[in-house]
């Protein structure tokens, strides 16, 4: 077993870099794991740290994984917005709102073990996080849907108004999908026993198809240039 790193970190680099060492011992540990939270002791062992440093840089193990989510999520806005910028390539008849919310929803659907963080965002890391750290990770999300609304409204000639509900709400219908289709395998083969396999979800399928039909029945602007990009292309 590994020496605890027991050097404080005395320069604002060495301490960037020591929060950072935490962070991705978290994820790691997060992602190795069964979908729960690793404890406080377990981070700091594989950060090779003491446990009481671990509290230096986080307030707690909740605030510790409400910024692993965050990470998460600053990568999805991300690819949301080089999903618009692609799109913003193309032709005006040949953008396809369809292929952009098939995309959003796909990011989620290949990360879907950080969905069970999203889930616990409010009820349990919030809750055990610092006001700081709760006030700045709202003040990030406010920010990047802000982008990414602008972005999309932009593309569509939607109005950001409309385009930050669109966001806000495909994010929400994904995650309450995925957790309806968390069944325990009890649970699952009870149903498979019983004849009611058609209550239970394909998270993939079903995400895909909800986002999909709310984007074109949400954002008529939306709705309006697809309607023309069919008919020029005679698709209808």
């Amino acid at each position: 077993m590994e020496q605890e790193n027991l050097v404080r970190a005395r320069s604002h680099e060495q301490k960037l870099k020591r929060r950072a060492d935490i962070l991705d011992a978290a994820r790691e540990l997060y992602l190795e794991g069964d979908g729960t939270l690793p404890s406080a002791a377990e981070v700091a062992r594989k950060a090779n740290l003491a446990k009481g440093t671990l509290y230096l840089y986080f307030s707690s193990k909740e605030a510790l994984f409400l910024e692993v989510l965050r990470h998460f999520q600053k990568g999805w806005f991300e690819n949301n917005l080089d999903v618009i910028d692609q799109e913003a390539l193309r032709r005006p008849e040949e953008r396809d709102s369809t292929r952009v919310a098939r995309e959003f929803v796909q990011y989620l659907v290949k990360n879907e073990k950080f969905l069970y963080l999203a889930s616990l965002s409010q009820g349990v890391l919030e809750s055990g996080s610092d006001d700081e750290m709760v006030v700045g990770h709202r003040r990030f999300l406010a920010s990047m849907v802000k982008r990414t609304a602008d972005a999309l409204a932009e593309l569509y000639e939607i109005t950001p108004d409309d385009a930050s509900k669109l966001m806000r709400s495909s994010y929400a219908l994904v995650i309450g999908l995925w957790q309806m289709s968390q069944l325990p395998d009890r649970v699952k083969k009870l149903m498979e026993q019983n004849a009611l396999t058609n209550l239970i979800i394909d998270f993939e399928e079903a995400a895909e198809e909800a986002v999909v039909s709310y984007w074109q029945v949400a954002a008529p602007g939306m709705k309006c240039r697809e309607m023309m990009r069919r008919a020029a292309s005679g698709e209808c």
